[in-house]
């Protein structure tokens, strides 16, 4: 127990981690284009749409620093995951025109990532506080409130509202500071290797990937497939706050 590193603090990502894509508007908007998909199927082709971001920031296959590229490409991004889940032009830039209009309106990232509900409620009862640090427009914090997500949530520092976005290790620092917690007694979880684990080394805080497929990342990188593993996973390889109490 005693080479376990202590953990005072949980620091998530939004979209991807604890919301996540409405694949289901996004099935019925490709079927109305006369390309139908299956929900399930663009969970699947989401991985390309990673990779594709990964590689549109520099990042290849190992834990290589991003270079050159100072945003990703969203584009890519979507791009890629239709791509996976094979559409072709002229429908595939059909599609992207309606994604991008409506995240213009209402967001993309409308529904409640599965367990992460429950994940947030069982980190608490592990007495580990909990904060959002996401790359987002603004609107992080209401489509978390849309979708049941901030309570047991300390705050959300939303990356347009800051200044400063991931993987720039001042974004994680911003949050650190607020809840006066050292970077080596904080884990970040999130979806996107290329902002979340490199901006995650960076800033000196550990990091789990949520990696449904298990096939996205190398095998050192720590990795779960849903958000209801996290609580048992962190129980079995950090020292809680809960364990140290008389």
């Amino acid at each position: 127990m005693g080479d376990r590193p202590a953990l005072d603090a949980v620091l998530l990502d939004a979209g991807g981690t604890l919301v996540r894509l409405d694949f289901e508007w996004m099935a019925e908007t490709l079927a109305a284009l006369g390309a139908p998909a299956d929900p399930a199927e663009l969970r699947r082709a989401e991985l390309e749409g990673r990779r594709r971001y990964d590689r549109s920031r520099g990042l290849g296959a190992a834990h290589d620093e991003p270079h050159a590229a100072p945003n990703g490409d969203i584009h890519a991004y979507f791009g890629g995951l239709l791509d996976g889940a094979g559409l072709t032009p002229p429908l595939r830039d059909l599609a992207l025109e309606r994604f991008f209009e409506r995240d213009a309106r209402v967001g993309l990232w409308r529904r409640p990532a599965e367990g992460a509900r429950a994940a947030l409620d069982r980190l608490r009862e592990l007495g580990l506080r909990c904060a959002v640090v996401s790359n987002s427009d603004g609107r992080a914090e209401m489509l978390l409130a849309d979708c049941g997500m901030l309570p047991g949530l300390e705050f959300v520092v939303d990356s347009h509202r800051v200044g400063v976005e991931k993987p720039d290790a001042g974004i994680f620092r911003i949050a650190l500071d607020r809840m006066g917690v050292p970077p080596g007694r904080a884990l970040y979880v999130g979806d996107i290797r290329s902002v979340d684990e490199v901006g995650a080394r960076r800033a000196g805080v550990h990091f789990m990937l949520l990696d449904p497929y298990g096939d996205y990342a190398p095998p050192d990188t720590p990795r779960i497939a849903r958000m209801d593993e996290l609580a048992t996973w962190i129980e079995s390889h950090f020292e809680l706050p809960a364990r140290s109490q008389p």
